[in-house]
Parts: structure tokens; C-alpha cells; sequence
């Protein structure tokens, strides 16, 4: 976007604002009906006093933007403007709350067993609500293998027979040690290991074991094709290919496949009832995982298995994140058990108001502990109108992070030039989504490229965005035939359940997969230390010299790589230098490092061979390099105190910062309407790519 694109938009702002002013003036007589609003301030009890002493109906509580939802005349409302307390008046709605437990027994096995030697491992986790203890083990192998000499448990010798033949089965009565209790603690992990005489077959389907515990649940070795969702027990299958495009499928053969994790999806609803829909209902043991659905487009809880999704994009999405079907030795989501909770935000047009996705935000951050939600998913988009902080949205988002859940957005799909990262997307904190696509041949690497539809950097206030990117183009999801986007584009329906897309939004729900994976094998991690380790993790596209095919204002740290972001161990690389709470609470804001030189390149600031003409790269193909080295770490990442302003220039140094040029500024922020009707939309429908 250039200098004068930009001029023009704030002239339209301009007049848009004298129009809402002269609108706003019809709704202040004293008989006017009473409007819904969202009333925001500094202090929540503060505004609350300062409705109630106007007359106005306090009808909610929206602590995620220090607001209240009220009723108000417009005479009322007029009143309640000159109060000091007030910042912002926009739309308002209500939550309520459930909870799902967990069943009490309920024991996973990995999907393959590890053999070494004379052994064979199988990793078990716990995932039911209680301790289990073991009470039988029913045991086959090869013949080859001769006799099984010992068993053991988490590394403790429970059996130690030199058996004959291919089978044996053991009760607890059989256990070594006197009263020895066989014991997998509430979501721990476990080693269950045979020994033979000789080195083992390393053929897996020669194996089969069974173990029940006491509490009345059972796990087997293969999984039954039911559950598995293998060979003919699902003959419609088909490949999507994410899993291996960003390493994933190591993790899911270590167990590390979203369990116990849950992302919730703000987008158009889901469909996980009919047909072969049911994937995204039950994981990938035939766990029921879609733990609640609220609809923010009407301020309630629905069913949890409603088929909520009129246009398909929620359920796309949501197939990416967390599909359990399987095919050719990998399943389509990223993280196939992963728990679901769905926020109806976006009509069958694909279309939505600040007033929905704020309302939807607010209920998940109210029930994160319920649901244990780590991660929330934003494929969806719209331009910015203020500076990051002076937007509801933002601040949502903001308070969101905030509250300890990891933020995934899309960059938005009107790139390829600088500056058209949408909202929220231009977030400093969150994570911030690109798309690349493989070029229709997604088992081959080398002539991937960055989509030219991705949104790219830097933001107003000079961020780099997005963080990283992901595939996005032409993704195989499902989605039922009879959403929306299928009618109105049948071309990329498979006539069954497999839909194809292309968008950040599709590169985005792959990240949030990622994220999942990630908070799995570290619960502890923070969001800005997820955002971290994912960065660090990335692997950036870089020519045959070794120099980046893409500016970091494309492509950021590079495409994700699930594998080594959950071995990594970096740490303090991300939103140094920021504080989010003095960000939401109007005492501090904040710039990135980028900026614009006399000729129109952007750059980081004190960082060299990072300029970036403001035109398209385009590279014939490229590999990912996980050896790139980057320097000065992800100082790009980071972010200093605004001060008066920081708009572009030459980059010349003065006393209180680096001044930009007035043409960026909005004057006084985006008046925003009352109603907080700003559309936000799921999807910019993009050609395959």
C-alpha cells in the first residue's frame, strides 16, 4: 500500500465520520428507543456507576474490554459520553457457562511400537480423570522372537518367566513382588516393554497386546479399524498432506497428537454429525472431543453436536486443526486428538460484526479453565481502521494472550504488497499467520513458493508480520456438500466430504495444530514463550546462496516445523520489550523496528541485510533451510516505547524516537459506530495456488 492509497483512506475515514455524526445526532431525543451497547472504560465498576447514574439497565459484564453491557435512549447516551470514565460505547451481549469431564478410565497406546534389539516399547498415556492400575496383560509375537523373558512396567520388572510359544497371558496375581500394584498415574505417561531371546521382528502387525486395568477400561496394540480409521473400514480417505508438509507425523508417533489440549475456533460454526463429518466429533481412539459450541451471533450455548456451520469455512478450518481420519500412514489434522470448542462468530455468508467475534472471545476466555483452552484459532480478517491498541477487537485479542491462551491469526489475503496485514493479524503479541503453497506437489519441497495472496508486513506501528508461514495453498478439509462455499464453488468439492482451499486462513488453523502439539509436550510454556519457540523453530525459504528468498516482512521466521518447535528449548525471543498489561490499560504502547528509507525500502532498524524493496519477490522455488543463520536472533520481534508517534521517515534519530510520516496517522483513532457493526470477514475467496 502506497503513501497516496493510504491518504485516500483517511479521507474516506474522515467523511465517514462527519456521516456518523450527523446520524448520531437523530438518536438523542428523549423518546428515542433504548439502544444495546458495550460501554468501555478504564475501570469496570467505574463505568458501571456512571450507567446506572444516567438510568441507563446494566444487562452484562464483558471483563475481557474493562466493559458493560447496557441499555441506553440515545438522551442517555449522550449524557453518559461526557463522563471521564468512559473511553468507548459500542454493542454489547451475554455468556453462559457449561463443563464436560472427563471419564474417569480411559488409557491411550501409541500407534506404533518402538523396537531395539531383543525389545519392543509401547508408550501409554492416561488421559481419564483418575489413577488406573493394571489388572491383566494379553500378549502375541513371532515365533523368530523365541521366548519372552521379561515384562516391565515404566521401567519396573513386573514379569520375569521365560515363556515358550507366541502368546501368554498374565494376571495381576502374577505381578513379582508381594501385593505389587501396577499403576499409571492421572495424565502421566508409561513404558510398557517385552524382552525375548533374540532380536525382535520388526514387522508391527506381528504383534498384538492387550491391557485392562481395574477401573474398567482396556487399550490394544494395533488400535481396532474402527477406531484407526485405516483400510477398508473408511475406503473415501484421502491424504491432506499438512501433517507431513510441517513434520508432524513424528509427533503423533510419540503420542504428542493434541491430547488434553483444546483450541477453540472462532469462524462460521461446525458440522461434525453427518457422514463422514464425524471425524471432527470424535478423536483419534473414538473419543468424543467436540466439548462445547457457542453461538455469538445470538449470545447462547448450543448443543454440543449441532451442526452449526451454514457456509463451511469453521468446518474447513477446524478439519485442518484436528481431523482424526487416516490415510496412507497419516491422519489429515494436525493434531487428530486435540479437544474442539466452536464459536459460531460468522453467518452462511462468511461475514461477521466486531460486536460477534468480541462477544465469542470473551466466552472463551471465560471458560478457558473448563475446557482447558490453550489455543484460539482466527482465520478470518479486516482491515485496520486505528492503531493496533485503539481497536475493540485488538483488545480482546490482547486481553486474551493476556489471560495465558496462545492467539493464532491470519495475515489476511491482500498481499502480495507491504503493509495489508489485517486486524487482528496486526496484533504485536499474537501469532501471525502467512500462507506458502507447494506448487500442486506437496510431496516435493523444492519448488514451493510463498502464495501470493498473503498479507505481508510491517504494520502502522512498524512490526514485522506475520511471524511465520504455513501451507495454504489448495488444502485439502472437509466440509459437507451442502455449506455454502461448496454451492457457490462445487468445483473443489470431491462430491463426498473433502473440500479444497486455498487462504491464510488455512495456513493458520495449521499453526494453531501446531500450538496444540506443543502445549501437549510443554504445559508450562507461555503464550510469548510458545511464540518463541516457534519462530526459532522455523524454517526459512533461502535461495542457492543461502540468502533469503523472501523478506522477513513475507515470510518471517520462515514455515513452521512442528518437530523441531517441540524439541526446542529457545527462550525470551518473543515481545521482548512489550508489556501487554500497560498496553490494555492505556499507560504504554508500542512500536516495532521497521521502517522506511527515502527510497521507499523497508528495513529493520539497527539490523543489516533485512531491506526490502516495497515490491513482490517472486521466486521459482526455494528449499527450507533449518541451518539459516539469522542475525542478531528475532530482535525484529521486538518492540520500544511509542512516543508522540512513530511515523515513517527516513529513519533520521531524534530526541524522542524515529518520526514517521504524518500520512500514517489516524486523527483522534476510528470513530467506531455505536452499534459496532464493522464487518470482519472468514474468508476473501482466493484462486488454488
Amino acid at each position: 500500500m502506497d503513501i497516496y492509497k493510504i491518504k485516500k483512506a483517511v479521507l474516506t475515514v474522515c467523511a465517514g465520520l462527519a456521516m456518523l455524526g450527523s446520524a448520531a445526532m437523530l438518536t438523542m431525543a428523549e423518546d428515542s428507543p433504548k439502544q444495546s451497547v458495550i460501554v468501555q472504560g478504564s475501570d469496570l465498576s467505574a463505568v458501571r456507576e456512571a450507567v446506572l447514574s444516567v438510568g441507563g439497565e446494566i444487562t452484562h459484564e464483558l471483563g475481557i474490554i474493562r466493559s458493560v453491557g447496557a441499555k441506553l435512549t440515545g438522551a442517555q447516551l449522550e449524557k453518559l459520553r461526557t463522563f471521564k470514565q468512559v473511553r468507548k460505547v459500542y454493542e454489547n451481549s451475554g455468556v453462559e457457562t457449561s463443563a464436560v469431564d472427563k471419564p474417569a478410565c480411559s488409557v491411550r497406546g501409541k500407534t506404533k511400537l518402538r523396537m531395539k534389539g531383543d525389545q519392543i516399547e509401547w508408550e501409554l498415556t492416561n488421559d481419564g480423570s483418575g489413577d488406573v492400575h493394571l489388572d491383566s496383560a494379553t500378549l502375541f509375537w513371532p515365533a523368530a522372537n523365541d521366548r519372552l523373558t521379561e515384562v516391565e512396567m515404566n521401567g519396573d520388572e513386573i514379569i520375569e518367566d521365560e515363556t515358550t510359544g507366541v502368546s501368554a497371558t498374565f494376571g495381576s496375581e502374577d505381578w513379582e513382588g508381594d501385593d505389587r500394584d501396577i499403576m499409571i498415574k492421572r495424565g502421566r505417561h508409561t513404558k510398557f516393554s517385552l524382552q525375548f531371546d533374540n532380536d525382535v521382528v520388526r514387522d508391527q502387525r506381528s504383534y498384538e497386546i492387550r491391557l485392562v486395568f481395574r477401573e474398567g477400561c482396556s487399550v490394544e496394540f494395533p488400535p481396532p479399524p474402527d477406531i484407526l480409521f485405516s483400510g477398508d473400514s473408511d475406503r473415501q480417505a484421502k491424504r491432506s498432506y499438512v501433517t507431513s508438509m510441517v513434520d508432524a507425523g513424528r509427533l503423533h508417533d510419540q503420542a504428542i497428537d493434541g491430547m488434553g489440549v483444546a483450541v477453540a475456533v472462532i469462524d462460521s460454526g461446525i458440522r461434525a454429525k453427518a457422514g463422514m463429518m464425524k471425524y471432527l466429533d470424535e478423536g483419534a481412539w473414538g473419543n468424543r472431543r467436540l466439548l462445547a459450541q457457542y453461538d455469538a451471533l445470538k449470545g447462547r450455548e448450543i448443543r454440543r453436536d449441532s451442526d452449526s456451520d451454514d457456509n463451511g469455512h469453521g468446518s474447513h478450518v477446524s478439519s485442518i486443526i484436528a481431523s482424526s481420519r487416516y490415510k496412507d500412514g497419516e491422519f489429515n489434522g494436525i493434531a487428530p486428538n486435540v479437544d474442539l470448542v466452536m464459536v459460531k462468530a460468522f453467518n452462511a455468508e462468511g461475514r461477521g460484526s466486531y460486536a460477534d467475534v468480541i462477544r465469542g472471545l470473551d466466552w472463551v476466555v471465560s471458560h478457558r479453565h473448563e475446557y482447558g483452552i490453550g489455543v484460539v484459532n482466527l482465520s478470518f480478517s479486516t482491515e485496520p481502521r486505528s492503531y493496533y491498541w485503539d481497536d475493540p477487537l485488538n483488545q480482546a485479542v490482547m486481553a486474551a494472550w493476556e489471560s495465558g491462551i496462545v492467539v493464532v491469526a491470519s495475515a489476511g489475503n491482500r498481499g502480495p504488497d507491504a503493509m495489508t496485514i489485517g486486524v487482528p493479524g496486526n496484533v504485536p503479541y499474537i501469532i501471525t499467520v502467512g500462507a506458502m503453497t507447494d506448487s500442486m506437489t506437496p510431496t516435493i519441497s523444492d519448488d514451493d513458493t510463498l502464495a501470493s495472496f498473503s498479507s505481508a508486513g510491517p504494520t502502522v506501528e512498524g512490526f514485522v508480520k506475520p511471524e511465520i508461514v504455513a501451507p495454504g495453498g489448495h488444502i485439502r478439509g472437509m466440509m459437507d456438500k451442502g455449506n455454502k462455499l461448496v454451492k457457490e464453488h462445487p468445483l473443489f468439492h470431491d462430491g463426498d466430504s473433502y473440500y479444497t482451499m486455498s487462504g491464510t486462513s488455512q495456513s493458520t488453523a495449521v499453526v494453531s495444530g501446531v500450538v496444540a502439539l506443543l502445549l501437549q509436550a510443554h504445559p508450562e510454556l507461555t503464550p510469548d514463550e510458545v511464540k518463541c519457540r516457534l519462530m526459532a523453530s522455523a524454517r526459512p525459504a533461502v535461495n542457492n546462496r543461502d540468502e533469503l528468498a523472501y523478506s522477513v516482512f513475507q515470510q518471517g521466521a520462515g514455515q513452521v516445523d512442528a518437530y523441531a518447535a517441540v524439541n526446542s528449548t529457545a527462550s525470551d525471543c518473543a515481545n521482548q520489550g512489550l508489556d501487554i498489561t500497560a498496553d490494555l490499560d492505556g499507560e504504554a504502547h508500542y512500536g516495532g523496528l521497521a521502517n522506511q528509507d527515502e527510497n521507499g525500502n523497508y528495513y529493520i532498524m539497527g539490523m543489516d541485510g533485512y531491506l526490502w524493496s516495497n515490491g513482490y519477490i517472486w521466486s521459482n522455488g526455494y528449499l527450507w533451510s533449518n541451518g539459516y543463520l539469522w542475525s542478531n536472533g528475532y530482535l525484529w520481534s521486538n518492540g520500544y516505547l511509542w512516543s508522540n508517534g512513530y511515523l515513517w521517515s527516513n529513519g533520521e534519530i531524534l530526541s524522542d524516537g524515529y518520526l514517521w510520516s504524518n500520512d500514517y496517522l489516524w486523527d483522534d483513532g476510528y470513530l467506531w459506530s455505536a452499534g459496532l457493526t464493522e464487518s470482519a470477514y472468514t474468508n476473501v475467496w482466493v484462486e488454488q495456488e
